[in-house]
């Protein structure tokens, strides 16, 4: 008789040596450590300094407080996995950890599409940005991100709550509760589920892919039509660590939730999911701000206040 009580399920992880299992707990502190806080001195230099009011930095913002809770949705649970072997999270845990994973992320794709379209409109629409790109629109645009980013996958989480959950095959094969990791483990008839979840995922990596090509097309068409080549050295190197970025998040996605959609996770999907959930937060507030000369200076501006003020 098969019995649907279960309550929790196991987080495989990696299978690691001692010795490397030392290694990846040694590496993925400070690399988290070094997120929070890039992300959160992202955070506050650009809103603390009044030069840093620019609709980027206050995109780049919301950004920044996504990666926080996208990084923190896996990194902490996979560090309990490696230190103490505590593999076990609760159904509801694990479904919690999985919706905020994906809307986060989610989240962070709308914001980068966002990120996009404003370096065209400032490096082809100069005289019309700071019009089209006032504060009381990225306050909406912000707004509407996040509220349609943490909504789009409801149905599919709800879908997935209702689910049946056999004892006895509750072994994910992953770091933490990936949405087709945990489709597999379902008693139930899954394809609902299965199409509603990748549909969405689908439809959010491609809705906001193709408007950050075309952004991308148009102002490297911009930059080389810059007479001056100090001009175009400056424009496409303010651009091109933007453009790394986005190929690195969209790349791993597009990997994960296209080319292997509806598949049994394998190992490949799983180093690919570390590029996406470790790597890619980690790197945002290096690539989009703290390499930024504007806000290193302000950076050293706020932290000169403050310690003068300790004084």
């Amino acid at each position: 008789m098969i019995s649907y009580n279960l309550t929790y399920f196991v987080l495989a992880g990696f299978t690691l040596n001692p010795a490397l299992k030392i290694t990846a707990v040694t590496t993925l502190i400070p690399v988290y450590i070094l997120s929070l806080i890039g992300n959160l001195l992202t955070i506050m230099t650009t809103s603390m300094d009044r030069q840093l009011q620019a609709p980027m930095y206050f995109f780049l913002r919301s950004l920044a407080s996504l990666d926080i809770l996208f990084i923190s949705s896996t990194v902490p649970k996979l560090l309990s996995i490696l230190v103490s072997s505590d593999k076990a999270i609760s159904l509801n845990g694990c479904l919690l950890q999985l919706y905020i994973y994906i809307s986060s992320g989610a989240t962070v794709f709308h914001t980068l599409g966002l990120l996009s379209i404003d370096r065209y409109l400032a490096i082809c629409h100069p005289l019309r940005y700071n019009t089209i790109m006032n504060s009381q629109v990225c306050w909406r645009i912000v707004a509407c991100t996040w509220i349609f980013g943490f909504l789009e996958f409801l149905p599919a989480i709800l879908l997935m709550s209702r689910l049946h959950w056999c004892s006895g095959n509750n072994v994910i094969d992953h770091f933490f509760c990936d949405g087709s990791a945990v489709l597999h483990l379902s008693c139930s008839a899954t394809h609902v589920a299965q199409i509603v979840f990748f549909s969405v995922a689908c439809c959010t990596i491609l809705s906001s892919f193709i408007p950050t090509i075309f952004s991308y097309c148009f102002i490297i068409s911009s930059i080389l039509h810059i007479s001056s080549s100090a001009g175009r050295r400056k424009t496409f190197s303010t651009c091109s660590s933007h453009f790394v970025a986005v190929l690195l998040s969209y790349g791993s996605c597009i990997f994960i939730y296209i080319y292997n959609a509806g598949t049994a996770p394998s190992k490949s999907g799983k180093t690919v999911a570390i590029f996406n959930s470790i790597l890619t937060p980690f790197l945002h507030p290096f690539i989009y701000t703290l390499r930024n000369q504007i806000v290193l200076t302000s950076l050293r501006r706020v932290f000169g206040r403050t310690f003068h003020s300790m004084k």
